[in-house]
């Protein structure tokens, strides 16, 4: 066995990001930035007003000497909404009439809210006055020209379109998404919805592992279950060649009928290392056949699920070019006290507990590997280091995120 922090380094260093493609921007969303983007102008590309009023020469409504304001009387030279320009500079004793989004006319520093304004037929009175630079947005305030929008490895969000958009590109350049193939084993599952005969199991994992992977950015196929014979994890194995990354669940411990080890090494694939020391999940595999990752993970749909996380997420994250790869971790504080064998690094399926502004989290009450409730019903892993047989309440730990990316 290695150690988890080995084998995760491993697994990183045999992924390597993929090439790029262009997609239309609409397609974008959940897609990875392939390369930094730069505004291709600022933005906004004019000072613009950010309310509706008018647009006025700031000194025209100071303050009297007292500090009671001036209640002056402009003269309105134009009415002014958003997608026009004005023709005409505002000079001393004159004001536009302005909508939100407008561009400033020249000659106007500030502007003067509606709600603060008496209008008459061609003139206004300003009942409150303004310094330069109220309610009005510069030019390049968001972006400069040439500035970067957005990194390379960015996930796009839904912020990240819009920005993308306002740096006006109609199509984006996205790092293409790995093609992954999953494959169950085992004469024990069925699949939902087939007979299922006495000492047989619905097989989860199959869509479970497909799901993560869609989830993680893949395009992702479910390519069957193959049975504890030679014969059908060969046809299987041949029928996944094309992928960047294949996935199996179960037949990678010791067991007569645990035939994926051989198997694999049989169908081209070069062992990079089997059993990692951590609970749950120790018997999970992980192998190259040219460029394509190889992952047999356990069978136990915690085990499977949790060794995902663990080595096949972050190395989709590589062959994505993401910035950061795997869960997202981050510190808590323990609500309760925990009581371990050590010996092996341990990934406790844990919710979050909301008892003040502390981040506090405490472990789901079955951790047994066969329990995928933990997995529905848990929101982070809890890592305990291999060493540790206890950790007190109040004490900080290392916790990874579940949910989403």
């Amino acid at each position: 066995m290695i150690e988890y922090l080995d084998a995760r380094a491993l697994v990183l260093g045999a992924a390597k990001a993929l090439s790029s493609e262009s997609v239309p921007l609409a397609r974008a969303l959940g897609r990875t930035l392939a390369r930094d983007i730069r505004a291709r102008e600022d933005i906004p590309p004019f000072t613009k007003s950010t309310m509706d009023g008018y647009a006025v020469r700031a000194g025209d409504t100071r303050l009297s000497g007292t500090g009671t304001p001036l209640e002056v009387e402009l003269e309105v030279l134009a009415d002014l909404p958003a997608g026009r320009i004005a023709r005409k500079a505002v000079g001393p004793g004159q004001a536009v009439r302005i909508m939100t989004g407008a561009p400033l006319p020249a000659g106007a520093d500030a502007v003067v809210m509606v709600e603060h304004t008496e209008s008459h037929e061609r003139t206004v009175r300003i009942r409150r006055g303004v310094r330069p630079g109220d309610n009005i947005g510069l030019a390049g305030e968001d972006l400069r020209r040439g500035e970067i929008a957005l990194e390379r490895g960015t996930i796009i969000g839904p912020a990240e379109s819009g920005m993308l958009a306002a740096a006006g590109l109609a199509r984006v350049p996205v790092t293409r998404r790995p093609k992954l193939a999953v494959i169950a084993t085992g004469d024990e599952i069925v699949e939902p919805g087939k007979p299922k005969r006495p000492g047989q199991i619905r097989n989860s994992n199959g869509t479970a592992l497909t799901a993560m992977a869609v989830e993680a950015g893949a395009d992702a196929r479910y390519l069957g279950i193959a049975r504890d014979r030679n014969a059908s994890l060969a046809s299987k194995l041949a029928r996944a060649r094309g992928a960047d990354v294949l996935v199996l669940s179960g037949g990678v411990s010791v067991g007569d009928y645990d035939l994926v080890k051989a198997g694999l090494e049989a169908s081209g694939v070069k062992p990079v290392f089997w059993q990692v020391r951590i609970k749950p999940g120790k018997p999970v595999f992980f192998g190259v056949r040219g460029r394509q990752l190889v992952f047999g993970l356990p069978g136990n749909p915690t085990s499977s699920l949790v060794t995902f996380l663990l080595f096949v997420r972050p190395a989709l994250d590589r062959l994505l070019g993401r910035s950061a790869a795997g869960p997202a971790s981050m510190t808590a504080v323990l609500d309760e006290a925990i009581v371990l064998k050590p010996g092996r690094t341990q990934f406790l399926r844990g919710c979050f507990v909301s008892r003040g502004p502390v981040l506090k989290v405490a472990p789901y009450e079955d951790q047994r590997s066969g329990v995928l409730r933990s997995m529905v019903r848990g929101r982070v892993l809890i890592v305990v280091p291999a060493d540790a047989a206890r950790l007190e309440a109040g004490c900080e730990v290392e916790i990874l995120l579940m949910d989403g990316l």
